[in-house]
Formats: C-alpha cells, sequence, structure tokens
C-alpha cells in the first residue's frame, strides 16, 4: 500500500474518530430521546393543582421539542397524594420503565422515595414541597420551601392593622402544613395559639366549635384544601365577622374547595393568602393555550419550568447534571428561578386580599 493511499486512509479514520467524539459530546447534553417520568397526584384533594402541573409539564415538552429539535416521551404515574402509591409509581418509573430522569410532585411521595432516590443514576426535580431531607443533594424542588417564606409573610401581617392579641393557627396532620405552622410561629412576634385540626372531615365541626371557644381575633389556616374550605364554613357561623381570617398557599392550591363550600368567595371578603406568583408570561400562556386548549390553572407555570430548567441543563453524567442545575439563574414562566444552597428555589411571593369575591394582588414580596 503506498504513501498516499495509506495517508488518506489516516486522515479518514481522523474524521470519524471526529464525528463520533462530537455525537457523543453533543448527545451528553443534548440527547434524541430522553424518557422522562412524571409522579403526580392526579386524584384527590390534589388532583385539581396536580393536573395543573403535569399539563404545565406537557406544554414544555412541546416548546423543548421545538427548540431542540429532541424527542421526549413522558410516563406519567398517578400517586393520589399518597405515599405508598408514590413509591409504587417510583418504582416502576425506575425498574421497569428505566426513565432517564424524574420530576416528582407531592410531599408525602418524596418522603417515601428519598432514600432509594439518592442512588438514581440522575438527579429529581421535586414539584411541591419537601417536608424533610432538604439537604444539598440529587434533589431540586421548584415550588417554594419554608426558607424565605413564612418569615416574610409573619413580618408582613406583623405590619397589617388587624387585632393581633389572640391569633389562633390551625393546621392540618400532615407533614406539610405541621412544617409551615411550624415555621411560621417560630417568625410570628407575638403570642399565638397552635390548634391541629382532625383529618377527618366529619369531625371538623366540632373542631370548629373548639377553635371558636378560645375566642380568636385572626385565625391563620395551614390546611389541606378541602378540610380548609370545611372548617373555614363551620367557623363563619361561629366567630365574630370581624375575625381577621389567614390562609396559606392552600386555599389557592384548592380554590373550588372553598367556592363549592361557600357559594362564593364573598363571605370571606378582607382574607389575606400568600401565593408564590410572579407577573403574568404572556409567552407561557399562549404556549400553554396552544397544547391544553385552556388558561393555565394555579401551578400550571411550575411544572412547565420544572420540565424546561430540568432538560436544558440535562447531562449523561449526574454530577454534570446536578452542577448545572445549581447555576441556574433565569427568568421562567413562574419568574425568577434560582435555586439555594439547598436546591430549593428562591421563590417569587405575592401577598393577595380577597375583595369582591375575588383573590387580587396587593404587595409583592421582594426576591431574595
Amino acid at each position: 500500500m503506498n504513501k498516499k493511499i495509506i495517508g488518506i486512509l489516516l486522515i479518514i479514520v481522523i474524521a470519524i474518530i471526529a464525528v463520533v467524539g462530537f455525537n457523543n459530546s453533543n448527545t451528553a447534553h443534548n440527547p434524541k430521546t430522553l424518557k422522562i417520568g412524571v409522579i403526580a397526584p392526579l386524584s384527590g384533594d390534589f388532583g385539581a393543582v396536580g393536573e395543573n402541573f403535569v399539563n404545565g409539564i406537557k406544554t414544555a415538552k412541546v416548546a423543548y421539542e421545538k427548540k431542540t429539535g429532541n424527542t421526549v416521551e413522558l410516563v406519567i404515574e398517578n400517586d393520589g397524594g399518597e405515599a405508598t402509591k408514590g413509591l409504587s409509581a417510583f418504582k416502576k418509573l425506575s425498574e421497569v420503565d428505566k426513565v432517564d430522569g424524574m420530576i416528582n410532585t407531592f410531599t408525602s411521595t418524596m418522603d417515601a422515595i428519598y432514600t432509594p432516590s439518592q442512588t438514581l443514576p440522575y438527579p429529581i426535580m421535586m414539584g411541591f414541597f419537601q417536608a424533610n431531607n432538604v439537604a444539598d443533594d440529587n434533589t431540586f424542588q421548584i415550588t417554594l420551601g419554608n426558607d424565605g417564606v413564612w418569615n416574610k409573610y409573619a413580618n408582613y401581617l406583623q405590619g397589617v392593622n388587624f387585632d393581633k392579641s389572640n391569633i389562633v393557627v390551625v393546621h392540618s396532620k400532615d407533614a406539610a402544613q405541621e412544617s409551615f405552622s411550624k415555621e411560621f410561629r417560630a417568625n410570628f412576634k407575638g403570642e399565638t395559639t397552635e390548634f391541629v385540626a382532625s383529618s377527618e372531615k366529619g369531625s371538623l365541626k366540632t373542631d370548629a366549635t373548639k377553635i371558636a371557644g378560645l375566642k380568636p381575633t385572626a385565625i391563620v389556616f395551614f390546611m389541606t384544601p378541602e378540610n380548609g374550605a370545611i372548617l373555614t364554613k363551620e367557623l363563619l357561623q361561629l366567630v365574630p365577622k370581624n375575625t381577621q381570617l389567614i390562609y396559606d398557599i392552600q386555599i389557592n392550591t384548592g380554590i373550588q374547595y372553598y367556592k363549592d363550600q361557600l357559594g362564593d368567595l364573598n363571605k370571606i371578603n378582607g382574607a389575606i393568602t400568600i401565593v408564590p406568583e410572579a407577573e403574568a408570561n404572556q409567552k407561557f400562556i399562549d404556549e400553554y393555550k396552544a397544547v391544553i386548549g385552556k388558561d393555565p390553572g394555579f401551578t400550571s407555570d411550575f411544572g412547565y419550568d420544572a420540565f424546561m430548567v430540568y432538560m436544558e441543563n440535562y447531562n449523561k453524567d449526574k454530577s454534570a447534571w446536578i452542577s448545572s442545575l445549581k447555576k441556574t439563574d433565569e427568568i421562567g414562566a413562574s419568574g425568577h428561578l434560582k435555586f439555594d444552597g439547598k436546591g430549593v428555589v428562591i421563590p417569587n411571593l405575592t401577598i393577595k386580599k380577597i375583595e369582591g369575591g375575588e383573590m387580587k394582588v396587593v404587595e409583592r414580596l421582594p426576591f431574595n
């Protein structure tokens, strides 16, 4: 074989190696096809908000595929807001479907899957609140945590003019609501009385009588949506009309429950709530309506951001994927997206007040 032919062959080999190397490098960041598992409560108390979140993910999938030319297959499992179902869904996705990444939504499922999730070859994107195990690990949370939320809410409420002489803080018997309540009470400058509400809906009327017996001047609710709505209805018949009602985010999560129980929100005009919400993102709204066929619901923007942030930082190497996610600093559908040192997004917080039966923004709290 003459030197000329050998030289040509060498050039061809080098070219092949270069192309393969480029494709492997490119695929590490922008894969052609990925299978992403999603666990969400699509039934039960949080079914509506879970559906909104998943619809946000579906919208983001379409936008991501158009932007990158890649294909993503979503494998969606319903945990019904129950830890046992969530753990089963996790095992199916990780062991049977062998997904390339996972977005989990609900708190109780995260508690159930946390330990095994640490051994996965990819990070986990968390939709809602982590009640436990918040750490610098492989889990990233796209919605508000405790840090920088309840202290701001407590400080805001201290500047609002209402009778603070006898504040009762009511919370449901679950890890998330108990954690919210504890953090709020720790940051509120003044005496508060804790009341743990029954998990049984039939016992909430008795709870309402007990709370009314405490003669509260203000009631702060950290309640699962349906139970919070039932308890509110019962309390309205027992406490003075000037009793200040204060809610956490769950009134927004399950607003339809409140409308169903009360008829309309005029019965709680003057109530105050905190919402993780930014200014309306018209681009997201247009994309969502094009894919889903209706306006976004509460948490749809977080579902969109969960998927986009997760996928835009994708890397085959788990450590590199995590490192890239930690550097997130951008404007998404739900507002400014930046994770703190424990992988929890720094929230965009809005204060709303119910006026004329509608929730109206009264203040946007500083982002920091």
